[in-house]
Protein backbone atom coordinates (compact mmCIF):
# COMPACT_ATOMS: atom_id res chain seq x y z
CA UNK A 1 0.00 0.00 0.00
CA UNK A 2 1.36 3.58 -1.18
CA UNK A 3 2.68 5.55 2.12
CA UNK A 4 -0.50 8.15 1.45
CA UNK A 5 -3.24 5.30 2.11
CA UNK A 6 -1.50 4.28 4.81
CA UNK A 7 -5.22 3.97 6.50
CA UNK A 8 -7.39 0.77 5.62
CA UNK A 9 -10.64 2.12 3.54
CA UNK A 10 -13.05 1.47 6.19
CA UNK A 11 -15.79 -0.85 5.14
CA UNK A 12 -19.12 -1.08 7.18
CA UNK A 13 -21.88 -3.69 7.19
CA UNK A 14 -24.67 -2.76 9.15
CA UNK A 15 -26.59 -5.46 9.72
CA UNK A 16 -29.38 -7.01 12.57
CA UNK A 17 -30.09 -10.43 13.96
CA UNK A 18 -33.61 -10.12 12.28
CA UNK A 19 -32.50 -9.63 9.28
CA UNK A 20 -33.07 -12.80 7.00
CA UNK A 21 -30.15 -11.83 4.46
CA UNK A 22 -27.53 -10.23 6.10
CA UNK A 23 -25.57 -13.46 7.29
CA UNK A 24 -25.24 -14.20 2.79
CA UNK A 25 -24.14 -10.40 2.01
CA UNK A 26 -21.53 -9.96 4.77
CA UNK A 27 -20.24 -13.56 4.11
CA UNK A 28 -19.70 -12.64 0.65
CA UNK A 29 -18.25 -9.30 1.44
CA UNK A 30 -15.24 -10.85 3.62
CA UNK A 31 -14.99 -13.41 0.75
CA UNK A 32 -14.22 -11.01 -1.57
CA UNK A 33 -12.27 -8.72 0.71
CA UNK A 34 -10.43 -11.46 2.05
CA UNK A 35 -9.39 -12.75 -1.87
CA UNK A 36 -9.07 -9.34 -3.38
CA UNK A 37 -8.34 -6.70 -1.10
CA UNK A 38 -7.22 -7.77 2.23
CA UNK A 39 -4.58 -5.18 2.50
CA UNK A 40 -6.66 -2.68 1.53
CA UNK A 41 -9.85 -2.66 3.84
CA UNK A 42 -10.86 -3.59 6.78
CA UNK A 43 -14.34 -4.76 7.64
CA UNK A 44 -16.52 -3.20 10.71
CA UNK A 45 -20.10 -5.28 11.11
CA UNK A 46 -22.34 -2.65 12.86
CA UNK A 47 -25.42 -4.56 14.37
CA UNK A 48 -28.32 -1.78 14.14
CA UNK A 49 -29.91 -2.73 17.29
CA UNK A 50 -26.73 -2.35 19.38
CA UNK A 51 -25.19 0.76 17.88
CA UNK A 52 -28.59 2.71 16.87
CA UNK A 53 -26.75 6.01 16.75
CA UNK A 54 -24.23 4.97 14.13
CA UNK A 55 -27.00 3.60 11.97
CA UNK A 56 -29.06 7.04 12.44
CA UNK A 57 -25.58 9.13 11.44
CA UNK A 58 -25.40 7.11 8.28
CA UNK A 59 -29.06 7.58 7.76
CA UNK A 60 -29.51 3.31 7.46
CA UNK A 61 -33.07 2.70 6.92
CA UNK A 62 -32.42 -0.80 5.12
CA UNK A 63 -31.12 -3.92 5.67
CA UNK A 64 -28.52 -5.32 4.97
CA UNK A 65 -25.85 -1.80 4.08
CA UNK A 66 -22.67 -1.51 2.65
CA UNK A 67 -20.86 1.75 3.49
CA UNK A 68 -17.33 2.48 1.79
CA UNK A 69 -15.89 6.03 3.53
CA UNK A 70 -19.17 7.17 3.88
CA UNK A 71 -21.03 6.22 1.41
CA UNK A 72 -23.56 3.59 0.68
CA UNK A 73 -22.49 1.44 -2.11
CA UNK A 74 -24.80 -1.36 -0.94
CA UNK A 75 -28.47 -2.00 0.25
CA UNK A 76 -30.33 -5.32 -0.01
CA UNK A 77 -30.28 -8.36 -1.18
CA UNK A 78 -28.06 -8.53 -3.96
CA UNK A 79 -26.25 -11.18 -6.36
CA UNK A 80 -22.63 -12.14 -5.37
CA UNK A 81 -21.40 -10.97 -9.21
CA UNK A 82 -22.74 -7.59 -8.72
CA UNK A 83 -21.48 -7.20 -4.96
CA UNK A 84 -17.76 -8.00 -6.41
CA UNK A 85 -18.27 -5.38 -9.32
CA UNK A 86 -19.24 -2.56 -6.94
CA UNK A 87 -16.87 -3.64 -4.27
CA UNK A 88 -13.97 -3.46 -7.32
CA UNK A 89 -15.62 0.35 -8.31
CA UNK A 90 -15.78 1.34 -4.88
CA UNK A 91 -12.68 0.73 -4.01
CA UNK A 92 -10.67 2.05 -7.00
CA UNK A 93 -12.68 4.79 -6.36
CA UNK A 94 -11.68 5.17 -2.95
CA UNK A 95 -8.01 4.96 -3.29
CA UNK A 96 -8.31 7.82 -5.91
CA UNK A 97 -9.72 9.71 -3.75
CA UNK A 98 -7.36 9.01 -0.86
CA UNK A 99 -4.54 9.79 -3.26
CA UNK A 100 -6.40 13.35 -3.62
CA UNK A 101 -7.18 14.08 -0.39
CA UNK A 102 -3.76 12.87 1.24
CA UNK A 103 -2.09 16.14 0.58
CA UNK A 104 -5.21 18.36 2.17
CA UNK A 105 -4.57 16.14 5.62
CA UNK A 106 -0.82 17.13 5.08
CA UNK A 107 -1.10 20.40 4.81
CA UNK A 108 -3.65 20.84 7.84
CA UNK A 109 -1.13 18.47 10.23
CA UNK A 110 1.40 21.00 8.67
CA UNK A 111 -0.39 23.54 10.30
CA UNK A 112 -0.95 22.76 13.26
CA UNK A 113 2.65 21.90 13.70
CA UNK A 114 3.68 25.24 12.76
CA UNK A 115 1.10 26.40 15.63
CA UNK A 116 2.94 23.86 18.40
CA UNK A 117 6.09 25.27 17.23
CA UNK A 118 5.24 28.79 17.34
CA UNK A 119 3.34 28.57 21.09
CA UNK A 120 6.03 26.13 22.20
CA UNK A 121 9.32 27.97 21.18
CA UNK A 122 7.88 31.83 20.66
CA UNK A 123 5.12 31.47 23.25
CA UNK A 124 2.59 32.47 20.45
CA UNK A 125 -0.56 30.96 22.28
CA UNK A 126 -2.73 29.23 19.84
CA UNK A 127 -5.59 29.83 23.17
CA UNK A 128 -4.65 33.22 24.30
CA UNK A 129 -7.32 33.09 26.83
CA UNK A 130 -6.76 29.36 28.56
CA UNK A 131 -3.30 28.45 27.30
CA UNK A 132 -2.17 25.78 25.49
CA UNK A 133 -1.72 22.88 27.71
CA UNK A 134 -4.93 20.62 28.77
CA UNK A 135 -5.05 17.98 31.66
CA UNK A 136 -3.48 14.09 30.77
CA UNK A 137 -6.57 13.31 31.93
CA UNK A 138 -8.62 14.42 29.18
CA UNK A 139 -6.44 13.43 26.75
CA UNK A 140 -6.57 9.63 28.23
CA UNK A 141 -10.25 9.81 28.53
CA UNK A 142 -10.57 10.77 24.40
CA UNK A 143 -8.28 7.85 23.31
CA UNK A 144 -8.76 5.18 25.68
CA UNK A 145 -12.55 5.71 24.53
CA UNK A 146 -11.75 5.27 21.11
CA UNK A 147 -9.81 1.88 21.95
CA UNK A 148 -12.43 0.63 23.75
CA UNK A 149 -15.03 0.79 20.67
CA UNK A 150 -13.36 -0.12 17.72
CA UNK A 151 -9.84 -2.47 17.16
CA UNK A 152 -9.09 -1.20 13.77
CA UNK A 153 -8.24 1.90 16.11
CA UNK A 154 -4.76 1.23 17.65
CA UNK A 155 -3.62 0.91 13.71
CA UNK A 156 -5.27 4.38 13.28
CA UNK A 157 -3.29 6.01 16.18
CA UNK A 158 -0.19 4.35 14.93
CA UNK A 159 -0.42 5.76 11.68
CA UNK A 160 -1.65 8.91 12.90
CA UNK A 161 1.27 9.55 14.93
CA UNK A 162 3.69 8.52 11.62
CA UNK A 163 2.38 11.14 9.56
CA UNK A 164 2.96 13.40 12.78
CA UNK A 165 6.52 12.15 12.91
CA UNK A 166 7.20 12.38 9.05
CA UNK A 167 5.32 16.01 8.24
CA UNK A 168 5.05 17.58 11.66
CA UNK A 169 7.27 19.58 13.97
CA UNK A 170 8.48 16.91 15.70
CA UNK A 171 11.68 16.57 13.24
CA UNK A 172 12.77 20.30 13.53
CA UNK A 173 12.40 19.79 17.70
CA UNK A 174 14.78 16.39 17.78
CA UNK A 175 17.50 18.60 15.49
CA UNK A 176 16.81 21.43 17.72
CA UNK A 177 16.95 19.11 21.10
CA UNK A 178 20.15 17.58 19.33
CA UNK A 179 22.34 19.40 16.65
CA UNK A 180 24.76 16.45 16.08
CA UNK A 181 21.68 14.85 14.62
CA UNK A 182 22.25 17.36 11.41
CA UNK A 183 25.88 17.10 11.17
CA UNK A 184 26.39 13.33 11.68
CA UNK A 185 26.49 11.18 8.06
CA UNK A 186 27.42 7.76 8.82
CA UNK A 187 24.14 5.65 9.46
CA UNK A 188 24.92 4.00 12.65
CA UNK A 189 25.98 7.00 14.79
CA UNK A 190 23.35 8.83 13.15
CA UNK A 191 20.87 6.46 14.33
CA UNK A 192 22.24 6.86 18.07
CA UNK A 193 22.19 10.70 18.02
CA UNK A 194 18.38 10.20 16.70
CA UNK A 195 18.09 7.99 20.12
CA UNK A 196 19.99 10.52 22.23
CA UNK A 197 17.09 13.76 20.57
CA UNK A 198 14.32 11.47 21.18
CA UNK A 199 15.58 11.08 24.87
CA UNK A 200 15.41 14.51 25.47
CA UNK A 201 12.30 14.75 22.62
CA UNK A 202 10.34 12.41 25.54
CA UNK A 203 12.14 14.10 28.48
CA UNK A 204 11.31 17.36 31.29
CA UNK A 205 12.00 19.75 28.88
CA UNK A 206 11.54 22.57 30.96
CA UNK A 207 15.38 23.74 31.74
CA UNK A 208 16.27 23.97 28.07
CA UNK A 209 12.72 26.26 27.16
CA UNK A 210 11.29 23.72 25.26
CA UNK A 211 8.25 22.45 27.44
CA UNK A 212 6.05 20.08 25.46
CA UNK A 213 5.55 17.63 28.94
CA UNK A 214 4.98 14.87 27.00
CA UNK A 215 6.76 12.69 30.07
CA UNK A 216 8.55 12.80 32.76
CA UNK A 217 12.27 11.57 31.74
CA UNK A 218 13.15 9.02 29.38
CA UNK A 219 16.27 6.89 28.52
CA UNK A 220 17.65 4.28 25.87
CA UNK A 221 18.24 0.70 27.56
CA UNK A 222 19.61 -1.12 24.59
CA UNK A 223 20.98 -0.38 21.05
CA UNK A 224 22.80 -1.45 18.27
CA UNK A 225 23.23 -0.44 14.36
CA UNK A 226 19.46 -1.26 13.58
CA UNK A 227 17.51 -1.56 16.90
CA UNK A 228 17.06 0.24 20.13
CA UNK A 229 14.73 0.00 23.19
CA UNK A 230 13.44 3.39 24.80
CA UNK A 231 12.02 3.27 28.59
CA UNK A 232 9.66 6.44 28.98
CA UNK A 233 8.50 7.32 32.20
CA UNK A 234 5.51 9.23 32.73
CA UNK A 235 3.87 9.50 29.38
CA UNK A 236 0.84 11.24 28.48
CA UNK A 237 -1.25 8.93 27.48
CA UNK A 238 -0.43 6.15 30.18
CA UNK A 239 0.51 7.65 32.77
CA UNK A 240 -1.14 6.45 36.48
CA UNK A 241 -3.29 4.36 34.93
CA UNK A 242 -4.06 0.97 36.11
CA UNK A 243 -3.75 -2.43 34.53
CA UNK A 244 -5.91 -2.25 31.01
CA UNK A 245 -4.40 -5.27 29.53
CA UNK A 246 -2.87 -4.06 26.43
CA UNK A 247 -0.54 -0.94 25.36
CA UNK A 248 -2.31 2.53 25.25
CA UNK A 249 0.75 4.52 23.50
CA UNK A 250 -0.18 3.64 20.03
CA UNK A 251 0.33 7.52 18.95
CA UNK A 252 3.34 7.96 20.79
CA UNK A 253 4.83 4.63 19.13
CA UNK A 254 3.34 6.05 15.18
CA UNK A 255 5.29 9.40 16.00
CA UNK A 256 8.26 7.69 16.81
CA UNK A 257 8.70 6.25 13.47
CA UNK A 258 7.61 8.76 11.57
CA UNK A 259 10.43 10.63 13.45
CA UNK A 260 13.27 8.15 13.04
CA UNK A 261 12.61 7.81 9.51
CA UNK A 262 12.87 11.63 8.60
CA UNK A 263 16.01 11.46 10.41
CA UNK A 264 17.35 8.22 9.27
CA UNK A 265 16.57 7.82 6.26
CA UNK A 266 15.42 4.61 6.80
CA UNK A 267 12.60 2.93 6.94
CA UNK A 268 11.61 2.11 10.82
CA UNK A 269 8.91 0.31 12.97
CA UNK A 270 8.12 0.73 16.24
CA UNK A 271 6.61 -1.78 18.85
CA UNK A 272 5.49 -0.54 22.75
CA UNK A 273 6.76 -4.02 24.50
CA UNK A 274 5.95 -2.78 28.01
CA UNK A 275 3.46 -0.10 28.85
CA UNK A 276 1.59 1.18 32.18
CA UNK A 277 -1.63 -0.43 30.89
CA UNK A 278 0.17 -3.66 30.92
CA UNK A 279 0.83 -3.62 34.74
CA UNK A 280 4.23 -1.80 33.98
CA UNK A 281 5.65 0.95 35.99
CA UNK A 282 6.98 2.57 32.65
CA UNK A 283 6.54 2.37 28.71
CA UNK A 284 9.30 0.76 26.87
CA UNK A 285 9.15 0.95 22.77
CA UNK A 286 11.60 -1.27 20.20
CA UNK A 287 12.56 0.74 17.79
CA UNK A 288 13.99 -1.29 14.37
CA UNK A 289 15.13 0.32 11.23
CA UNK A 290 15.76 -1.06 8.37
CA UNK A 291 16.68 -0.04 4.41
CA UNK A 292 14.67 -2.37 3.31
CA UNK A 293 11.14 -1.62 3.64
CA UNK A 294 9.64 -3.28 7.13
CA UNK A 295 6.22 -3.31 7.72
CA UNK A 296 3.72 -3.75 11.19
CA UNK A 297 0.87 -5.76 10.64
CA UNK A 298 -2.54 -5.04 12.65
CA UNK A 299 -2.52 -8.47 13.73
CA UNK A 300 0.75 -7.89 15.84
CA UNK A 301 -1.41 -5.50 17.99
CA UNK A 302 -4.77 -6.85 17.99
CA UNK A 303 -4.27 -10.30 19.10
CA UNK A 304 -1.84 -10.39 21.55
CA UNK A 305 -3.57 -8.33 24.25
CA UNK A 306 -7.23 -9.83 24.28
CA UNK A 307 -9.57 -8.80 26.87
CA UNK A 308 -13.00 -10.75 27.78
CA UNK A 309 -16.17 -8.28 27.68
CA UNK A 310 -13.94 -5.66 25.99
CA UNK A 311 -16.19 -2.66 26.35
CA UNK A 312 -17.63 -2.94 29.90
CA UNK A 313 -13.55 -3.43 30.67
CA UNK A 314 -12.93 -0.28 29.28
CA UNK A 315 -16.04 1.39 30.64
CA UNK A 316 -14.43 1.19 34.13
CA UNK A 317 -11.22 2.35 32.55
CA UNK A 318 -12.47 5.70 31.69
CA UNK A 319 -13.95 5.82 35.04
CA UNK A 320 -10.95 5.13 36.62
CA UNK A 321 -9.48 7.76 34.64
CA UNK A 322 -12.45 10.27 35.34
CA UNK A 323 -12.39 9.36 38.77
CA UNK A 324 -8.33 10.56 38.83
CA UNK A 325 -8.37 13.93 36.98
CA UNK A 326 -10.78 14.92 39.79
CA UNK A 327 -8.48 13.73 42.34
CA UNK A 328 -5.83 15.52 40.89
CA UNK A 329 -7.66 18.76 41.75
CA UNK A 330 -8.43 18.39 44.91
CA UNK A 331 -5.26 15.82 46.60
CA UNK A 332 -1.75 16.94 46.96
CA UNK A 333 -1.11 12.94 45.71
CA UNK A 334 0.60 12.75 42.40
CA UNK A 335 -2.04 10.41 41.04
CA UNK A 336 -0.92 10.50 37.61
CA UNK A 337 2.67 9.70 38.44
CA UNK A 338 4.15 12.05 36.80
CA UNK A 339 6.61 13.83 38.76
CA UNK A 340 7.70 17.04 38.90
CA UNK A 341 6.01 17.45 35.07
CA UNK A 342 2.66 17.78 36.83
CA UNK A 343 -0.43 16.70 35.32
CA UNK A 344 -0.81 19.08 31.57
CA UNK A 345 0.50 18.47 28.62
CA UNK A 346 0.19 20.20 25.14
CA UNK A 347 -2.92 20.13 23.98
CA UNK A 348 -1.39 19.92 20.07
CA UNK A 349 -0.59 16.71 21.07
CA UNK A 350 -3.97 15.64 21.38
CA UNK A 351 -5.29 17.88 18.27
CA UNK A 352 -3.16 15.77 16.32
CA UNK A 353 -4.06 12.36 16.76
CA UNK A 354 -7.91 13.36 16.43
CA UNK A 355 -7.54 15.53 13.43
CA UNK A 356 -5.31 13.31 11.52
CA UNK A 357 -7.61 10.53 12.44
CA UNK A 358 -10.73 12.01 11.53
CA UNK A 359 -9.57 13.04 8.19
CA UNK A 360 -7.95 9.38 6.97
CA UNK A 361 -10.70 7.23 8.32
CA UNK A 362 -14.82 9.20 7.68
CA UNK A 363 -15.96 6.37 10.70
CA UNK A 364 -13.44 7.87 13.30
CA UNK A 365 -15.83 10.47 13.73
CA UNK A 366 -19.02 7.88 14.51
CA UNK A 367 -16.37 6.22 16.82
CA UNK A 368 -15.49 9.69 18.64
CA UNK A 369 -19.04 10.97 18.94
CA UNK A 370 -20.17 7.47 20.19
CA UNK A 371 -17.07 7.42 22.90
CA UNK A 372 -17.99 11.02 23.77
CA UNK A 373 -21.65 10.16 24.36
CA UNK A 374 -20.90 7.18 26.35
CA UNK A 375 -18.92 9.44 28.81
CA UNK A 376 -21.53 11.76 29.25
CA UNK A 377 -23.95 9.34 29.80
CA UNK A 378 -21.73 7.18 32.44
CA UNK A 379 -18.73 9.13 33.35
CA UNK A 380 -18.59 11.63 36.59
CA UNK A 381 -19.97 14.88 37.47
CA UNK A 382 -23.67 13.64 37.84
CA UNK A 383 -23.89 14.64 41.17
CA UNK A 384 -22.89 18.26 40.26
CA UNK A 385 -25.60 18.38 37.71
CA UNK A 386 -27.83 17.16 40.33
CA UNK A 387 -26.72 20.12 42.60
CA UNK A 388 -27.20 22.74 39.85
CA UNK A 389 -30.55 21.12 39.03
CA UNK A 390 -31.91 21.70 43.03
CA UNK A 391 -30.05 25.05 43.16
CA UNK A 392 -32.42 26.28 40.47
CA UNK A 393 -35.51 24.13 41.69
CA UNK A 394 -36.05 22.08 38.88
CA UNK A 395 -38.28 19.07 38.42
CA UNK A 396 -36.44 16.07 36.65
CA UNK A 397 -36.56 15.30 33.74
CA UNK A 398 -35.61 19.05 32.53
CA UNK A 399 -36.75 20.75 29.15
CA UNK A 400 -34.15 21.22 26.66
CA UNK A 401 -33.86 25.05 28.04
CA UNK A 402 -33.38 23.80 31.43
CA UNK A 403 -30.65 21.49 30.78
CA UNK A 404 -28.77 23.97 28.36
CA UNK A 405 -28.78 26.27 31.70
CA UNK A 406 -27.76 23.29 33.85
CA UNK A 407 -25.05 22.49 31.39
CA UNK A 408 -23.60 25.90 31.26
CA UNK A 409 -23.10 26.30 34.80
CA UNK A 410 -21.80 22.45 34.57
CA UNK A 411 -19.02 23.81 32.13
CA UNK A 412 -18.02 26.52 34.22
CA UNK A 413 -17.75 24.81 37.33
CA UNK A 414 -14.11 24.93 38.82
CA UNK A 415 -12.55 21.74 38.31
CA UNK A 416 -14.12 21.36 34.56
CA UNK A 417 -12.56 24.41 33.84
CA UNK A 418 -9.14 23.59 35.10
CA UNK A 419 -8.87 20.67 32.60
CA UNK A 420 -8.29 23.44 30.23
CA UNK A 421 -10.17 21.60 27.69
CA UNK A 422 -11.76 24.78 26.48
CA UNK A 423 -11.31 28.11 27.83
CA UNK A 424 -15.84 29.14 27.63
CA UNK A 425 -18.98 27.97 27.12
CA UNK A 426 -21.83 30.12 25.98
CA UNK A 427 -25.94 29.00 25.12
CA UNK A 428 -27.09 31.19 21.78
CA UNK A 429 -30.72 31.45 20.32
CA UNK A 430 -30.52 31.40 16.90
CA UNK A 431 -33.23 31.29 14.40
CA UNK A 432 -35.43 29.85 17.13
CA UNK A 433 -32.83 27.19 18.42
CA UNK A 434 -30.31 27.30 20.64
CA UNK A 435 -27.07 26.32 20.57
CA UNK A 436 -23.78 25.87 22.31
CA UNK A 437 -20.66 27.56 21.50
CA UNK A 438 -17.68 26.79 22.95
CA UNK A 439 -14.51 28.88 22.21
CA UNK A 440 -10.94 27.09 22.26
CA UNK A 441 -11.88 23.93 22.44
CA UNK A 442 -8.65 21.73 22.18
CA UNK A 443 -9.80 19.62 19.68
CA UNK A 444 -9.59 22.29 16.81
CA UNK A 445 -8.50 25.86 17.90
CA UNK A 446 -6.06 26.92 15.17
CA UNK A 447 -6.64 24.01 12.93
CA UNK A 448 -6.53 25.44 9.02
CA UNK A 449 -10.61 25.33 7.10
CA UNK A 450 -10.07 21.47 5.93
CA UNK A 451 -14.18 21.64 5.18
CA UNK A 452 -14.20 19.37 8.06
CA UNK A 453 -15.70 19.09 11.67
CA UNK A 454 -13.06 18.15 14.27
CA UNK A 455 -15.37 18.02 17.66
CA UNK A 456 -16.99 15.19 17.14
CA UNK A 457 -16.22 13.94 20.93
CA UNK A 458 -17.05 16.77 22.38
CA UNK A 459 -20.74 16.73 20.18
CA UNK A 460 -21.32 13.11 21.78
CA UNK A 461 -20.40 14.54 25.42
CA UNK A 462 -23.04 17.03 24.66
CA UNK A 463 -25.74 14.65 23.98
CA UNK A 464 -24.87 12.04 26.40
CA UNK A 465 -25.21 15.09 28.98
CA UNK A 466 -28.48 16.07 27.63
CA UNK A 467 -30.17 12.45 27.63
CA UNK A 468 -29.18 12.38 31.42
CA UNK A 469 -31.19 15.86 32.02
CA UNK A 470 -34.11 15.57 29.66
CA UNK A 471 -34.61 11.51 29.71
CA UNK A 472 -34.44 11.98 26.10
CA UNK A 473 -32.68 10.84 23.14
CA UNK A 474 -31.02 13.21 21.29
CA UNK A 475 -28.32 13.97 18.53
CA UNK A 476 -25.88 16.95 18.38
CA UNK A 477 -24.33 17.86 15.76
CA UNK A 478 -21.46 20.56 15.23
CA UNK A 479 -22.45 23.09 12.30
CA UNK A 480 -19.30 25.41 13.12
CA UNK A 481 -15.60 24.58 13.81
CA UNK A 482 -12.25 25.72 13.37
CA UNK A 483 -11.72 23.30 10.52
CA UNK A 484 -14.65 24.58 8.57
CA UNK A 485 -12.89 28.16 9.03
CA UNK A 486 -14.82 29.67 11.91
CA UNK A 487 -13.73 31.26 15.09
CA UNK A 488 -15.45 29.03 17.39
CA UNK A 489 -17.43 25.90 17.52
CA UNK A 490 -20.90 25.44 17.68
CA UNK A 491 -23.45 22.13 17.95
CA UNK A 492 -27.43 21.98 17.17
CA UNK A 493 -29.01 19.79 19.29
CA UNK A 494 -32.39 18.06 18.22
CA UNK A 495 -34.33 15.03 19.92
CA UNK A 496 -35.50 11.78 18.50
CA UNK A 497 -38.65 10.94 18.27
Amino acid sequence: MADNINVPIRMLVFTSPECYACPDVERIVHKHVGTYYSDLCHISTIDVIEYPKVAEKYNVRSLPTVMIDDEIVLQGLVTESDIQDLLWQRVTGSIMEREESFDARKETLLTISKNSFDSIMNEEFIRPNIGDYLHVGVMQQMMVSLVALDKLVPHLLYQAGRDVGLYGVGTYLMITLNPSIGTEFRAKERFEEVMTGLVKYFSDNETINIPMKLAESAKVVKLNEDMAVLRINGLASACGAPFVGEPLCHFSAGEMAGITEALTGKHAVVHESKCIGTGHTYCEFEIMVSDDKITRTQEEYQDEYIVEDRSQHFQGILHDISTRLHESFISPKDVFERGNIGNEVHFTKLQQAIVNLRMADPFSGALLYAAGRQLGIFGPGRDILQRYLEDENYSWPLTLDQSLHVLNKFFHFGMIQAAKERSDVKIIEEDDQLKIRIYECAMSSGAKDSETTFCDFMAGYIAGRIQILTSKDCIVTETKCHGLGDKFCEFEISFVD
